[in-house]
């Protein structure tokens, strides 16, 4: 009994660090600029988040890999799920009403908003981190908070997701991967 508890043990563990390995070069570039970007936005406590945003970027897009998401449900294009940490362009607009650093988006049509979200990683990175804190604030909980992310008040197969996802970001943090 032992033996074979060290054997799915042992497998277990090669196949979480497989996982690991499996990133290329430019998602690990992409969950970086996420990570640089979250460094810097610190809430009103101090407190940073890229562990989560990394992760966040790793469930949402597979960390850039995927930069649409949500399109065939949606009619227009500006409505689905855009760039690396996939935002929606409303969600941008609203978190924009709520940061005076980000106020210039108003100024954007969908179109042009839409594009920016697409293109530039680090416009994603920046209102992903600043809505992450708003739903920090605004809700009771960590689990709360990443639930929200995904557009609910709770999803639990969502925030499991994305716990996961933190533990790969984790090892990668670990393994001097990312920084």
């Amino acid at each position: 009994m032992r033996f074979l508890l060290l054997i799915i043990s042992m497998t277990l563990t090669l196949l979480a660090s497989d996982s690991s390995q499996k990133i290329s070069p430019k998602q690990l570039h992409v969950l970086q600029t996420v990570r640089d970007v979250a460094k810097s936005i610190p809430d009103k406590n101090g407190k940073t988040y890229e562990n989560d945003l990394s992760a966040i970027c790793l469930t949402e897009s597979s960390a850039g890999t995927y930069v649409i998401g949500d399109f065939r449900h949606k009619k227009s294009f500006t409505k689905a799920s855009l760039g690396a940490m996939q935002i929606q362009v409303i969600t941008a607009r609203h978190v924009s009403e709520h940061v005076k650093s980000l106020r210039w988006i108003g100024t954007l049509s969908d179109v042009q908003l839409a594009g920016r979200l697409l293109g530039d990683v680090k416009l994603s990175a920046k209102i992903a981190t600043h809505y992450v804190i708003l739903l920090h604030k605004n809700r009771t909980g960590h689990f709360y908070a990443i639930s929200g992310y995904n557009g609910g008040l709770t999803n639990r197969p969502y925030y499991e997701r994305v716990m996961k996802n933190k533990e790969i970001v984790e090892r990668l943090v670990v393994e001097g991967k990312l920084s």
